[in-house]
């Protein structure tokens, strides 16, 4: 799948334009958001293009509007960039989050706002009670144009909030617009203008790059923490994923450094190279992501109990053996341009005839487990039996730990 960056003008009623909207959108239709990029993951994204190009490029001198959902607040690479030239769109996130990552979310807005970034509330957050308190923080309402009668924009205009038009598509509509507000947007008055294009793969490739180096240098927990601040889709999941039932701390985690602290230097590696694929991948194809997380996981509780010095090996192992199907790349040479373990790709070209082996099965478990579940009597299956006989691994032992693979799987697709 392939996505792109696009800017268009936002006018006043003078016709002046006074910012541009910097957005993602699918190539070849320029309305839709592109569903394989997770909100969070798209202010990551353009933060990324706004500190390559800079602000007062892209923006011709003018402020610029950027999409935010509420949890990319906790982003701190908007601290890099100049206050005054901010707007931020508020969004609801995809997935609904917690009181207190909305509670350090609204500090953020807060301290963005004393900072002297606008910031501005999108027709969605209105309509969400758990999101007023963002509405009152907001100097400018977002609305399309169809939704110009609801009451609660109507209202918001009577308590002096500044409107912004957006979706005007022909002269009617303009006209109508400025009757009512302060700001306008739409291919009437000017089209989105492509910044950049992305591919799903190289993008990713690029991405893992970077994470492969940090991880490579990071000498402690508090590097690893400081990298995942300045990532808000990775902050977000992270709290969320050691507050879970997965793990049921006795005490509510609230820092990024205390929830690396808790995972411990080798499982938060794994969980990195785990979030940054499943943000992409779980879209792009869930069902053989599915199949690479089990995987993952079998190879490493296998790896673990036989050969635990390449417990990490036989995790990536699993996690990478269906990148070729999934992106359409070949897997070796995808690899070796992010700088994979040469122990990885002597596994899976057979030169490390162990780490293969456990491929091998952890593949054999996770295609077969349906059938043997199915079975009048799972435990003396052909499969368990055989890979009993050369991990030395009890074959009722194996059946719990695809049992518990599967789960673990499932609960990562839906973090």
């Amino acid at each position: 799948m392939s996505f792109l960056i696009a800017k268009q003008p936002i006018f006043d009623k003078k016709d002046n334009v006074v910012a541009y909207e910097v957005y993602l959108r699918k190539k070849g239709n320029m309305l839709e958001y592109p569903k394989e990029v997770p909100y969070n993951r798209s202010a990551h994204i353009i933060l990324e293009i706004l500190m390559e190009h800079g602000v007062n490029k892209i923006g011709e001198g003018k402020k610029i509007m950027l999409n935010v959902s509420i949890d990319s607040l906790l982003n701190k690479a908007f601290e890099n960039l100049p206050p005054e030239k901010l707007i931020l769109e508020l969004i609801p996130p995809q997935i609904q989050v917690g009181t207190i990552v909305i509670n350090q979310a609204l500090k953020r807005a807060e301290k963005f706002k004393e900072s002297g970034i606008l910031l501005a509330a999108s027709y969605d957050i209105l309509l969400k009670e758990s999101y007023q308190q963002f509405v009152e923080e907001a100097f400018l309402i977002t609305v399309d144009f169809h939704h110009l009668t609801d009451t609660k924009v109507t209202s918001l205009k009577a308590k002096d909030k500044k409107l912004l038009i957006t979706k005007i598509e022909n002269e009617k509509q303009y006209n109508k617009a400025v009757e009512i507000g302060d700001f306008f947007e739409g291919n009437y008055l000017g089209a989105p203008y492509v910044l950049k294009e992305f591919e799903t793969a190289p993008y990713l490739k690029n991405t893992l790059v970077k994470l492969i180096a940090m991880l490579h240098s990071a000498q402690s927990i508090k590097e690893i923490a400081r990298f995942i601040s300045y990532d808000a889709g990775l902050t977000a999941k992270l709290l969320r994923f050691v507050n879970s039932a997965y793990f049921s701390p006795i005490q509510e985690i609230k820092s990024v450094e205390q929830a690396c602290s808790m995972l411990g230097m080798k499982n938060i590696r794994n969980f990195i190279f785990l979030l940054a694929m499943n943000d992409y991948i779980s879209v792009e194809n869930p069902v053989l992501w599915k199949k690479a997380l089990i995987r993952a996981f079998l190879a490493s509780q296998m790896a673990k109990r036989i050969m635990p010095d390449l417990e990490d090996a036989a995790y990536l192992m699993g996690l990478f053996s269906l990148i070729d199907e999934i992106l359409g790349v070949d897997k070796i040479s995808f690899l070796k341009e992010i700088n994979i373990d040469k122990v990885i790709l002597d596994g899976y070209t057979g030169k490390h005839k162990k780490l293969r082996e456990i491929l091998d099965f952890a593949s054999q478990l996770e295609e077969k487990y349906p059938t043997i579940q199915s079975s009048e009597d799972p435990y003396n299956s052909a499969i368990l039996t055989n890979i009993e006989k050369f991990t030395g691994i009890n074959r009722s032992e194996l059946l719990q730990m695809t049992k518990d693979a599967y789960e673990k799987a499932e609960y990562i697709l839906n973090l």
